[in-house]
């Protein structure tokens, strides 16, 4: 009976771990800011009255601050 493992080592794994952190990490950066500095663009939308057009438009400026805050989370955190 063989004693190798079907998965593989840890050594194996890590260029691909290396290579998405390398992705995630750059990702996460641009979300954060994102979710900082799209409420900056609420007040003249919100006081500029909400016609059809605007409204769209700030429906897809809280859905780009929620996208900002859900994938940037954890950016901070030292890895």
């Amino acid at each position: 009976m063989s004693s190798a493992s079907p998965f593989r080592s840890p050594m194996e794994a890590a260029p691909s771990s290396v290579a998405l952190r390398s992705l995630v990490r750059p990702l996460q950066f641009i979300a954060f800011w994102l979710a900082i500095v799209t409420p900056l663009a609420y007040p003249p939308l919100l006081l500029g009255g909400l016609d059809s057009q605007s409204f769209l438009i700030f429906v897809g400026v809280v859905a780009l601050n929620i996208f900002g805050l859900l994938a940037g989370r954890g950016y901070g955190d030292s890895a």
